[in-house]
């Protein structure tokens, strides 16, 4: 089996990586053998940052665990033209679900956060696969201008912010977004640069807002299921082709804006629908005890 790795334990700091005087603790090599990073996280606490970067290899890792309380465990190997690649923050202290309601109602302390700081860099010269999972604490994720083909995050109770800049689009057809909210609040902006075929949101007790306001420019099904909690869809007022089915329980609650017209029983469309649109959008959504919020963006 081909390994490509190199695994630094930096003594130095690393001003430049700013917060924290991080180190770097991870990089994976690039090699013609490789053209798609499969990576997978998971992190019980602490905060992360993952980002695009001008790093010539494709996964460079910065963090500053207190290794008294953090066991960090890193493997990447190489399977066929794929470099699966695994970064595990092990909490000594297994942090579990009184944790995170309590971090999630009073929030943790500030000493506790400095401790448990990564950063995660990609590039734009390979193709990602990656399955981020976060218990505590607070995550932001800037996939602008990465070549992102699936994605999936899970939050047990950490904030998740996704985020896309302006014009940085993902520079490949992405087959699946994928977002699993426990306690937790996770909010996904620009939705449309991720160019995601599929979308699919469950939501037990936290919140998710997925922004949609810009449309999206080809067909896209989006899949919602919410237990307990709450779920927000931003979209266009106009030059939006979409329908959407509910399969509800009499204890649920949505709220849809003027404009959208019933046509069957828990199903509407918006003023633009079109159900020959290149760009239609199409939402399941299976609604429990929670509740679902469509708003219009001007």
């Amino acid at each position: 089996m081909l390994r490509i790795l190199l695994v630094a334990l930096a003594a130095s700091m690393c001003g430049l990586e700013g917060h924290c005087q991080l180190k770097k603790f991870y990089t994976v090599k690039s090699h013609a053998s490789y053209d798609t990073v499969d990576f997978v996280m998971k992190a019980t606490s602490g905060t992360c940052f993952v980002k695009p970067s001008h790093h010539n290899d494709p996964l460079t890792i910065y963090g500053n665990p207190s290794l008294s309380e953090v066991n960090p465990t890193f493997t990447s190997s190489i399977r066929s033209t794929t470099n699966f690649v695994k970064l595990e923050l092990e909490d000594y202290n297994k942090k579990g679900l009184s944790h995170a309601i309590t971090y999630n109602v009073f929030g943790g302390e500030k000493n506790e956060e400095e401790k448990d700081f990564w950063k995660v860099y990609l590039t734009d010269e390979k193709i990602y696969n990656l399955n981020l999972s976060y218990g505590v604490g607070d995550s932001y994720i800037n996939l602008s201008n990465v070549a992102v083909a699936k994605i999936k995050i899970e939050s047990g109770s950490a904030d998740v912010h996704i985020n896309y800049d302006e014009g940085g689009m993902n520079r490949c057809q992405m087959d699946t977004f994928s977002v699993v909210v426990d306690l937790g609040t996770l909010v996904a902006e620009r939705m449309h640069l991720s160019q995601a075929k599929h979308v699919i949101a469950e939501v037990g007790f936290g919140t998710a807002v997925l922004d949609f306001s810009k449309g999206v420019n080809q067909k896209c099904n989006v899949n919602a299921s919410i237990g307990a909690g709450t779920l927000k869809v931003r979209v266009p007022e106009s030059n939006f082709a979409a329908i959407i089915r509910f399969k509800s329980s009499p204890l649920c609650k949505y709220s849809l804006e003027q404009g959208f017209k019933k046509i069957d029983t828990d199903v509407y469309v918006s003023k633009g629908y079109d159900e020959n649109a290149e760009n239609l959008m199409e939402f399941v959504v299976d609604v429990a005890l929670g509740n679902i919020t469509f708003e219009y963006v001007k």
